[in-house]
């Protein structure tokens, strides 16, 4: 049985005020967590939905040869391949499907550390931000850096999936901790809500480290 998206719950009020004055901003709390039954944790039918969070800036053009970290700012080079599928059986290819991704550098921090349309900032203040095409089989791909955990997040990726007929899905596909992280997939309150397949698995005994995941929409 295909597993049904939840649209969960979006940031704190503290949260907001610190985007409309311009502070830094770090996640506190969160959604109410969920809990999932052991059968939709083993799940991976269509994607699940995974709040949007505070660092979404709209408006942003497509990579240039798949590549997110236009900066080069430090960090484990990654990239992510996979498909994106109609269906939650992945039985039809969806050529074309933009795939947007965003997350934070290395030590946590987004860029910018901010919301809104991309106007709204420099050239030189947007890094790790962006969308690539699949192409005619559904395959699509990303180079990027290993993202950083921050107060209240395990590392992770945010994703927005558009693709003709289907409804925009927001998502996150989680990472692993590194050693002395906080935070795991079974503790972060939003990891706890999505299914097992949705937390990467990450090969890094090559360069760039690789992970795999298709989307189903």
């Amino acid at each position: 049985m295909a597993f049904s998206r939840r649209t969960l719950l979006a940031t704190t009020a503290a949260a907001l005020a610190a985007i409309a004055g311009g502070a830094p901003l770090i996640f506190r709390g969160g959604p109410p967590r969920h809990v999932l039954t052991a059968a939709e944790k083993n799940a991976c039918g269509l994607t699940v939905e995974a709040v949007e969070g505070p660092y979404h800036v709209n408006g942003l053009g497509e990579l240039a040869d798949g590549n997110l970290n236009t900066t080069n700012l430090e960090g484990l080079a990654i990239e992510v391949s996979g498909h994106v599928y109609g269906g939650a059986a992945g039985e039809a290819a969806i050529a074309g499907a933009e795939v947007e991704i965003w997350h934070a550098d290395s030590s946590g921090n987004y860029h910018p550390n901010g919301n809104g349309p991309s106007s709204k900032y420099q050239p030189g203040e947007i890094a790790l931000r962006g969308f690539v095409k699949a192409d005619a089989q559904g395959a699509y791909r990303f180079l990027t850096i290993y993202p950083g955990e921050y107060t209240g997040r395990v590392r992770h990726f945010h994703f927005k999936i558009r693709a003709p007929g289907k409804a925009e899905l927001t998502t996150q596909l989680i990472v692993p901790p590194k050693p002395g992280d906080k935070l795991t997939f079974d503790t972060d309150d939003i990891a706890e809500g999505l299914p097992n397949c949705q937390l990467l698995t990450v090969d890094e005994s090559v360069t760039p480290a690789q992970a795999w995941f298709d989307f189903r929409v």
